[in-house]
């Protein structure tokens, strides 16, 4: 997966990005692909309702990022703002955490980027590690040793056993200067490598599946009311 799919993610309005409706977009009216020599290309379609962003990713050319994190635990929860991925490293016996990692995911990426570019992956862990699984353990004490990111892109790989994921932010002002002609490029930050055994990487996205699901029945009702 070294090339995201081109995904709607938002509607410029006044220089702001605000989150749009579920669908993918495919416009009648006029598009115009921003010419990137960085790892993001964006695509702006002019629509009656404003401008529409689609963005493509491409990871094999993209900054691999300096923090790294082994993780042996996670969690995916609903949170205040968006999408939580907790990730965190156990102690012996795995009664308790001894730090962990949160990063905070828009719900609109976490549908369109994050899970829908992932189900050929997920498909494939599926498979071959349909008897690897992880026992379930109980819930391990917390921990007060936390880092928190943001992030709204992320490239996930696995050979064998090993796994990464590699988290990135893109920032709604470099997007907007680019669609005026005052940057060339959109900036890929990246924000942290989380590595963790492959069996890890099939719970998190079992662990996905019923927030992708539940965000996407949201946006069904939306567009039915």
């Amino acid at each position: 997966m070294l090339y995201s799919k081109w995904i709607c993610v938002g509607i410029l309005s006044e220089g702001i990005m605000n989150a749009v409706s579920e669908r993918k977009f495919v416009a009648p009216g006029r598009g115009a692909v921003a010419q990137s020599k960085g790892p993001v290309r964006l695509r702006f379609i002019e629509d009656g309702r404003g401008t529409f962003i689609e963005l493509g990713v491409d990871y094999e050319r993209a900054e691999v990022p300096d923090r790294r994190y082994f993780a042996d635990y996670c969690r995916v929860v609903e949170a205040r703002a968006g999408i939580g991925l907790v990730f965190g490293r156990l102690a012996p016996g795995n009664a308790a955490l001894r730090t962990k990692v949160e990063i905070s995911y828009p719900e609109t990426l976490f549908v369109r980027g994050l899970w829908n570019s992932s189900r050929a992956f997920h498909e494939s862990l599926q498979n071959d590690f349909s008897t690897k699984r992880l026992a379930p353990i109980p819930e391990p004490q917390d921990t007060e040793k936390v880092q928190g990111f943001r992030a709204n892109n992320v490239f996930m790989a696995a050979i064998g056993d090993d796994s990464i994921m590699d988290f990135y932010y893109i920032a709604p002002p470099d997007i907007h200067f680019v669609r005026i002609g005052r940057r060339a490029d959109v900036y890929l930050e990246p924000i942290i490598r989380i590595a963790l055994p492959t069996a890890l990487m099939l719970e998190f996205l079992e662990q996905c599946k019923p927030h992708a699901e539940r965000l996407h029945h949201f946006a069904e009702e939306v567009r039915q009311s």
